[in-house]
């Protein structure tokens, strides 16, 4: 897979929860990205309260699985959260395989995973 198939798009709500939206396949050659979106691309991790939204995920591999370990970690040092929205049925029996789904705390609308 060639990290050019997955695009990430981001913003941060007014209430400074940051959002992230993977277009594509998070695998092995992408999941870095991922990452770099993750950390806004300098270094710094973006806001504590992050949800990430599957909406338009057409494939995760267990590089995937690595990558919301890392992101969970980093919310946790920061004393924030990650959740997850609009999981697909295939990405979200991965998470229940390994146990992940007890971890993150998984949203059936972008909507829903954002605190009111």
């Amino acid at each position: 897979m060639d990290a050019s198939l997955l695009t990430v798009s981001q913003h941060t709500t007014a209430q400074g929860v940051h959002v992230l939206t993977p277009h594509g396949e998070i695998d092995h050659s992408s999941v870095a990205f991922a990452g770099w979106a993750f950390d806004s691309g300098a270094g710094d991790r973006c806001a504590p309260c992050t949800v990430i939204d599957f909406e338009h995920v057409t494939f995760m591999d267990t590089s995937g699985i690595h990558f919301l370990l890392y992101v969970h970690r980093g919310a946790q040092d920061s004393d924030g959260w990650i959740r997850l929205a609009n999981v697909p049925p295939a990405v979200q029996r991965l998470l229940r395989i390994v146990g992940l789904d007890e971890l993150l705390p998984t949203y059936a609308t972008l909507e829903a995973a954002l605190p009111a």
